[in-house]
């Protein structure tokens, strides 16, 4: 839900009795009235005479936009709240100034020039849409006319706008640049004429349109908070491209992190330690990153970081699911994404326990399979998901599952399919071998040549059976496995995995410092 506080002097309407019968609630309940009728938008009212305006430091942090109707009283607003206006927009809240809301000190603030214009009361203004491609202009006709309102007249002293969505021509000749769009720092700016406090401007349906779709266009920054302060570079970029063994990490473990901050910290602010700690990519579901694309891109790119990784699970076998594969294969082309996790269904219990039973033989794993038409089935769809992905660019790989149900959990499993699915590659799960009670390092000789991608999980001290603790606290040989992923030239990215850490964000920093430290 959106967050709007409507501001106002709320003078006019006191000492006026033609201004109070336009306005019995004020400009600011009626603007707040039409805004309320949008079930996706909270609004708050605050007027001058309240301690610090109304505004106050809690007031703006639980704000995504704030509309500002100024007019008479602009030499009694605090410097200290307008300063403090400043600092919110520039950290991404949305301002629509209303007015002569031009001549506030927070807009001038904002806009570093006079904002000075040329006016006169009483006159028609015809208002022309001039950017109707913007979304503050969706819906509201090519023109309309206003009956009467305060005139203003160019040269009108602003910055130069982003957009110039509406241009007012007014009766007596005079033109005037209306709506205006800015953008200062991380926070989106409307500026908006019309609505002089003699006419009844904000009961008119186009005016009420543009306003709450400019609260739409305001706010849609907002939701990414982005840093606000400057970063210290622990290892250029070049340095990192040098060493072709690159972190990442879960997507879910940075959501969980965020989670576990309690409001303390965001999505963006955890991702942008998670680069801090010299993490470059992240695993993500496929149907996640669907869910949540433009919001993740964006911090993404923010933060000088990539999608290494996108999993999904299936049911191959019966080929259902296979177009929705096909799509996960098209995305991460899109994004150019190397590897894809195809995790394509499971066994019922009992073929599941009579696999493993034989899995410790190769050949009597190879029997099995050709036997089994789930398995086959799984085969043939990962084969033709192969090689769909091999033109893209793309390479389909299969992990050793910690399931039960999984007829690839163990080596020789595993190790079946990549030599019978032309073109399909591992990634590696350095602690899901102990799943099957196997050696990670036999599992390594005998699975190396198909490596392209490695999860970095590790397991806790002997004796704790099969929980997941930060990279490099557990018993998984984890430096031994990434010195010899170094000698065997590999390149491509290990992924720190510790699903269900109580302090994720802690165990990702603890992860990265010591993966950093070998490689």
């Amino acid at each position: 839900m959106l967050k709007v506080t409507v501001w106002n002097e709320n003078l006019h309407e006191q000492q006026q009795e033609e201004v109070r019968r336009i306005y019995p609630d004020g400009i600011h309940g009626c603007i707040a009235g039409f805004l309320k009728q949008d079930k996706n938008i909270f609004v708050r009212t605050a007027t001058l005479e309240e301690p610090e305006h109304g505004l106050t430091e809690a007031v703006l942090a639980d704000t995504d936009v704030l509309v500002y109707w100024g007019h008479m009283a602009h030499h009694a607003f605090s410097d200290e709240v307008a300063l403090r206006i400043q600092r919110h927009v520039l950290q991404g809240m949305g301002l629509i100034a209303l007015h002569s809301a031009h001549f506030s000190k927070a807009v001038k603030l904002l806009m570093g020039t006079g904002m000075t214009l040329r006016w006169k009361h009483g006159d028609r203004e015809r208002l022309f849409v001039t950017a109707p491609y913007h979304p503050v202009a969706q819906g509201v006709p090519a023109h309309f006319d206003i009956p009467v309102e305060e005139m203003y007249g160019e040269y009108f002293d602003i910055p130069k706008p982003d957009d110039v969505v509406f241009t007012g021509w007014f009766a007596g000749g005079e033109v005037f640049r209306s709506g205006c769009t800015f953008t200062r720092g991380q926070g989106r700016i409307f500026y908006f004429q019309p609505g002089h406090e003699e006419y009844p401007i904000y009961h008119m349906p186009e005016i009420q349109r543009i306003l709450t779709n400019a609260v739409y266009w305001c706010s849609e920054v907002r939701r990414l908070q982005r840093p606000t302060d400057c970063t210290a570079v622990k290892v250029t970029l070049e340095e990192e491209y040098m060493n072709p063994i690159r972190l990442s990490v879960f997507y879910d473990h940075i959501i969980q992190a965020v989670n576990q901050a309690k409001g303390d910290k965001s999505l963006n602010q955890v991702m942008r330690l998670c680069s801090d700690f010299g993490i470059r990519g992240i695993d993500i579901e496929y149907r996640q990153l669907c869910a949540d694309y433009d919001r993740i891109d964006e911090a993404l790119r923010y933060n000088y970081m990539e999608v290494a990784s996108i999993y999904q699970f299936y049911d191959l076998r019966n080929r259902v699911d296979i177009n929705t594969a096909r799509e996960q294969i098209d995305m991460a082309h899109r994004l150019g994404v190397r590897q894809v996790l195809i995790v394509p269904g499971f066994l019922d219990g009992e073929e599941a326990k009579a696999l493993h039973r034989a899995s410790s033989d190769y050949f009597a794993v190879e029997r099995f399979m050709e036997q089994n038409l789930c398995i086959q089935s799984m085969r043939e769809a990962l084969a033709e998901l192969t090689q769909y992905a091999k033109p893209l660019g793309v390479e389909v790989t299969l992990e050793d599952f910690d399931d039960i149900r999984s007829p690839y959990s163990r080596m020789n499993e595993l190790l079946w399919f990549m030599r019978n699915v032309p073109g399909l590659k591992c990634t590696f799960d350095m602690g899901n071998f102990a799943f099957s009670y196997e050696n990670v390092m036999d599992a390594y000789e005998l699975l190396k040549r198909y490596i392209v991608h490695v999860h970095c999980k590790d397991r806790g001290s002997e004796g704790s059976g099969l929980k997941s603790v930060p990279t490099g606290s557990g018993y998984i040989p984890v430096a031994q496995l990434v010195r010899k992923l170094r000698e065997a030239s590999y390149r491509g990215y290990l992924t720190i995995e510790h699903f269900g850490d109580i302090d994720q964000l802690a165990g990702i920093e603890q992860s990265a410092h010591f993966l950093k430290a070998i490689i």
